[in-house]
């Protein structure tokens, strides 16, 4: 109908504000998050115990420090001109840790600017008891040949790594040259070998 008067629709105070609820939830989780524990573990490791190990030079089998070692297959006595003695060495390594060998060698008496010593390395020595007695080192590797005097030589500069166990022949030759003099006769002749062991490196 014309003219029908229609009243306004009172407006609702309950209405539901999507944008303002969907907010304030928001804040909410957020809140929660921030009151969360998180859980951890640890754990302790114990290292097992390290020992050091060992460097030792035995001749013959025996020790030769802080007591000199005996080389007794290096003796002769009556030496004539011309005459040589020829003895050997087992070195080895009766340690844990490798290493390499080098020598130095000094002689002392009257006899000492006539005798020539001769140093050879995984040498044989020669026997022989018949005059003129004539002893030497076989085979190997010669390192040394000449008077030793008292400076301290070195016969040995460096062998080749031994490893623990392993062994090396050392072969020495003294001989007493042909033209010593008269006033030689009744003399001695005493030498020294000093072998030292040096870690050997990587």
């Amino acid at each position: 109908m014309t003219g029908r008067h229609v009243a306004p629709r009172p407006a609702r105070s309950g209405v539901w504000r999507p944008g303002v609820v969907a907010l304030v939830g928001a804040l909410g989780l957020v809140g929660g998050l921030g009151t969360q524990a998180y859980w951890n573990d640890q754990a302790t490791v114990t290292g097992q115990t390290v020992t050091s190990g060992s460097l030792d030079l035995l001749v013959d089998g025996e020790q030769g420090n802080p007591s000199t070692y005996p080389w007794a297959s290096l003796s002769m006595t009556d030496m004539a001109p011309g005459e040589s003695k020829a003895g050997t060495v087992t070195l080895s390594n009766g340690g844990t840790t490798p290493f390499t060998v080098s020598a130095t060698a000094t002689a002392s008496g009257n006899l000492d600017p006539h005798v020539t010593a001769r140093v050879v390395l995984a040498g044989s020595a020669t026997t022989d008891s018949t005059y003129p007695r004539q002893e030497t080192c076989t085979g190997g590797t010669q390192t040394f040949n000449d008077t030793l005097g008292n400076s301290g030589k070195t016969v040995i500069s460096s062998t080749s790594t031994m490893a623990a166990g392993g062994t090396l022949v050392v072969c020495v030759s003294l001989t007493l040259a042909t033209n010593a003099p008269n006033s030689m006769q009744g003399k001695s002749y005493t030498p020294v070998f000093t072998f030292t062991a040096t870690q050997a490196a990587s």
